[in-house]
């Protein structure tokens, strides 16, 4: 794992998978929630503000060109503030994977094993994710780059298909529930961008790490406009009915198209492609969680971590029993850990190992 590169479009597409099966699977319905008919915009507004948090650190990280978050937490604060990170965007990876691993678990079961135990469900995703980690790294981002187009154009499909069943007047009153709840309150929802947290990892693998800043700003903009097709998908077709049910909206609006007698319908294909953007997801994500453990630890093997990942992360999504509990830890937890993790830290990483090396170059002139 240490010695291969990725590609600058593999970085891409490794980084926006992230988001993007987070905005299938549950962040667009909250974002409906908490806006109501004001959601398209709030999607426009976050978007923006997603991009300029993204300028802002490539900005802060031109000093730092092919150091990653635990290299310049190193520089700043030594070998102990470097631990202190790795593990915990460590455990916040597991914590959010279990999270939607439990989330597309309860989802496949409704659907179509009604009659069997979810811990089944949870242990087939964790072997395959097992059986994928043993091949070679190459074939991770071969295949997310695969998936993440068939993801845009099955929603595009989706958007395209149910035009006839769209109410465009479900976008008024345009601010929704007032500019405090899509503007101030709705800050919020820039935990849809949570590839932020893990873009401070992949410095020091990228092949072309000049193209970084590109990488960074081109996956934002994706995740935008992904997230913008979705809502306006579920705003135009549900608006504020939606319900508590455990099929995510984008799935329950791919049962309203019909493309004929010979395709009648593409809800089971969605759900095909999102299963394997979800396993993508899972693989990404224990890619990291091991480099990071790797580098922190200064292991030479780090494919004996596998097993203690998908134990644990398995663990957490069977120990998760109540949807309540499942949409509190994700809609509260998850948010409050992603703004602490994948924004404010390294923010002050970045702006105190500025200041020090600019302190550093000042003293040896």
């Amino acid at each position: 794992m240490e010695n291969e590169k990725i590609k600058t479009t593999e970085a891409i597409a490794f980084l926006t998978i992230l988001s993007v099966t987070n905005i299938i699977l549950s962040s667009s319905q909250y974002i409906l929630k908490d806006c109501n008919s004001s959601s398209l915009l709030n999607s426009i507004y976050v978007t923006i503000i997603a991009m300029i948090i993204t300028m802002i650190f490539c900005i802060l990280a031109k000093p730092f060109t092919q150091k990653n978050l635990l290299n310049i937490s190193d520089f700043l604060g030594g070998k102990a503030l470097k631990i202190i990170v790795g593990l915990s965007f460590t455990c916040f990876f597991i914590f959010r994977a279990s999270i939607l691993l439990k989330k597309l678990s309860i989802c496949l079961q409704t659907i179509y094993y009604s009659m069997t135990n979810i811990i089944f469900i949870v242990a087939l995703f964790c072997i395959t994710t097992a059986l994928i980690l043993r091949l070679q790294n190459n074939s991770i981002f071969k295949s997310t780059l695969l998936v993440v187009p068939l993801l845009f154009l099955s929603v595009i499909l989706i958007f395209a298909g149910n035009l006839q069943n769209f109410n465009f007047v479900n976008i008024f009153p345009i601010f929704g529930n007032g500019l405090n709840s899509t503007f101030v309150t709705g800050l919020n929802n820039l935990w849809v961008f949570n590839s932020l947290a893990y873009i401070w990892f992949i410095p020091s693998k990228l092949k072309n790490p000049d193209n970084f800043n590109k990488i960074a700003i081109t996956t934002t903009l994706l995740i935008g406009i992904f997230l913008f097709i979705a809502i306006a998908n579920i705003l135009f077709l549900f608006s504020n009915t939606l319900d508590n049910s455990a099929l995510f909206p984008l799935y329950l609006s791919s049962r309203y198209i019909e493309f004929g007698s010979f395709f009648q319908r593409m809800e089971p294909l969605f759900l095909f492609f999102c299963t394997l953007g979800f396993i993508c997801t899972l693989c990404v994500n224990a890619y990291i969680i091991m480099d990071i453990l790797r580098n922190v630890f200064n292991l030479s093997d780090e494919k004996p971590l596998m097993f203690p990942y998908l134990l644990t992360l398995g663990g957490i999504a069977i120990i998760i029993k109540k949807i309540s509990t499942l949409e509190y830890l994700e809609n509260n937890i998850a948010k409050i850990s992603f703004f602490v993790l994948g924004i404010g830290v390294p923010f002050i990483i970045l702006i105190l190992a500025n200041i020090k090396k600019k302190f550093l170059r000042r003293k040896l002139n």
